[in-house]
């Protein structure tokens, strides 16, 4: 009569395990990205998928999440790889904007 029910437990994919086991960061097994904020004068993008947009006041990256607008005064990208970016200058905001 009565159904019992299932509680949905937390899916976790096979990468994340074995990236748990063998102590890989999340970012890397997952491919996403990850930013590192220093102060309000420094940011490293890792895991990038190119830059969008890029003005001295609004940058736009592009990475699997969607867009990462950061918006600042006199910002630069000082370094940039195929997979990082290091943006330095005067950061006001970082907004995360969905693909």
């Amino acid at each position: 009569m009565f159904k019992k029910r299932r509680r949905k437990k937390n899916k976790v994919s096979i990468k994340e395990k074995m990236g748990e086991v063998l102590e890989i960061p999340k970012e890397l097994v997952m491919d996403t990205g990850k930013l590192t904020i220093i102060g309000r004068k420094q940011l490293f993008i890792e895991n990038h998928k190119g830059i969008v947009e890029y003005e001295d006041y609004r940058i736009k990256v592009n990475s699997k999440e969607g867009i990462i607008q950061l918006e600042g005064n006199r910002m630069d990208i000082k370094e940039i790889t195929s997979e990082d970016i290091m943006v330095t200058g005067d950061i006001y905001s970082i907004q995360f904007q969905q693909n």
